[in-house]
């Protein structure tokens, strides 16, 4: 459990919160690179409590402004995206990606005003069919993002950003339990799954080890880019399986996967604190992969807001005869079985009420670094920052070993990815 005040400083991220200002200083994913077309409309988005507004422009630059016009603080979301501009249709003000006003119809054309006029912009970085931005000073904009799937061909990925109705640390330590899975997506039967792919929309077969292991040994380990988890189980009579999730600071995640299966990067960015942006990509390093067939399986079927329509107001689409037949909790989409426990929670969970057990050793290192990081930050040390042709490396992949091998040896810890203290 965590006390009230240590349950607020980690879930509260909104402007003028020390989380909030932390996570500023990190490049965040802010929409899918195809959400924006040249002298498309732009796209409002809310992220650590405040609105943004991103267009591509008339030579396909990206943009991120601010959604207020500087001059009466109406939206930008409603401006007119041409000829290398955003320009307001309140009085026909423009902004280039740069936030500089090119055009002042309302004023004089003799007037110089427009140059004392400025929207704000933040840094943008475009990689891996998403649109990046940094939030923070503008003195200490980090290294740009490098992770081992944004420079795959766009046939061996598939990108998607999903709006999830519940604080992003409730989110993200559910991607951090190994043991959710033997519950929640399981599946009674074995299930016809194409090469790669995890599951089926029921859920994971019995046989798969995230399945049959429901109270596998964890450990955590500290790593220089945050943590990485394992759990140790069995993989049939003679032999032991070592599972393992990469947490990669402040909000990013691989979950479990093992050689031969397409492998999922996680981003749990907060919209605010009762709202988050949950971003998945499905990638194979070596190997197109069937988008279609994982999105399918995870059955997060989206409005135009990127809102699910099998929610909290429709019980999910819950079904008791499927749960006594066909699965474990009675919904349909993998993805979809974990937002409907995450939302239930409620926008954000008081964990001053929880009773933890062995099955929650992630959840716990997992606090106990980001209240370790935000206390240095408060304190005035820089924020952790991480070589990213390190982090460039970094997915998971289980193992499978005989039993009587430590898992040190099994599925060790890459040497660089070691911390130096």
């Amino acid at each position: 459990m965590l006390s009230q005040v240590d349950n607020e400083l980690l879930t509260r991220t909104n402007p003028n919160t020390p989380m909030g200002a932390l996570f500023r200083r990190y490049w965040i994913p802010l929409v899918v690179s195809t959400e924006l077309q040249p002298d498309g409309p732009p796209v409002k988005v809310r992220i650590l409590g405040e609105t943004v507004i991103a267009f591509r422009d008339t030579e396909g630059r990206v943009g991120v402004v601010e959604e207020a016009c500087p001059h009466r603080g109406t939206s930008m979301a409603f401006a007119i995206n041409e000829e290398c501009g955003l320009r307001c249709i309140y009085h026909g003000w423009k902004f280039n990606v740069k936030g500089e006003c090119v055009d002042l119809p309302s004023e004089p054309p003799e007037s110089n005003f427009r140059h004392k006029v400025k929207l704000r912009s933040y840094p943008v970085y475009e990689g891996g069919n998403v649109v990046w931005t940094y939030l923070g000073p503008d003195d200490d904009v980090p290294p740009v993002p490098a992770f081992a799937w944004m420079d795959l061909p766009d046939s061996h990925r598939v990108v998607e950003r999903v709006w999830q109705e519940c604080n992003y640390l409730q989110v993200m330590e559910n991607d951090l339990d190994f043991v959710h899975a033997a519950f929640l997506h399981r599946a009674k039967h074995e299930q016809p799954v194409k090469e790669g792919v995890l599951s089926s929309d029921l859920g994971i077969s019995p046989s798969h080890p995230l399945v049959k292991n429901p109270y596998p040994r964890q450990v955590v380990e500290d790593t220089v880019y945050g943590q990485r988890y394992l759990a140790i189980g069995e993989a049939d009579e003679s032999n032991q399986v070592i599972m393992e999730i990469h947490y990669v600071f402040p909000f990013f995640t691989y979950p479990p996967r093992f050689a031969g299966e397409d492998m999922i990067f996680h981003a749990f960015v907060p919209m605010d604190d009762e709202n988050t942006w949950s971003w998945d990509v499905h990638f194979n390093l070596t190997r197109p992969i069937d988008a279609e067939t994982h999105l399918r399986r995870r059955g997060l079927w989206l409005d135009e807001q990127k809102r699910k329509l099998r929610n909290r107001s429709n019980n999910y689409l819950q079904d008791r005869e499927m749960m006594k037949r066909q699965n474990f909790s009675g919904i349909l989409g993998i993805a979809n079985q974990d937002h409907a426990v995450t939302e239930a929670m409620g926008p954000i969970v008081d964990r001053s009420r929880e009773h933890l057990g062995t099955s929650d050793i992630p959840l716990i290192g997992l606090r106990r670094m980001m209240l370790q990081e935000v206390r240095r930050f408060q304190n005035g040390a820089a924020p952790l920052r991480v070589n990213p042709e390190i982090v460039r490396k970094v997915y998971s992949c289980g193992a499978v070993a005989p039993k009587g091998i430590p898992w040190q040896e099994a599925n060790p810890l890459e040497k660089e990815f070691m911390p130096t203290h």
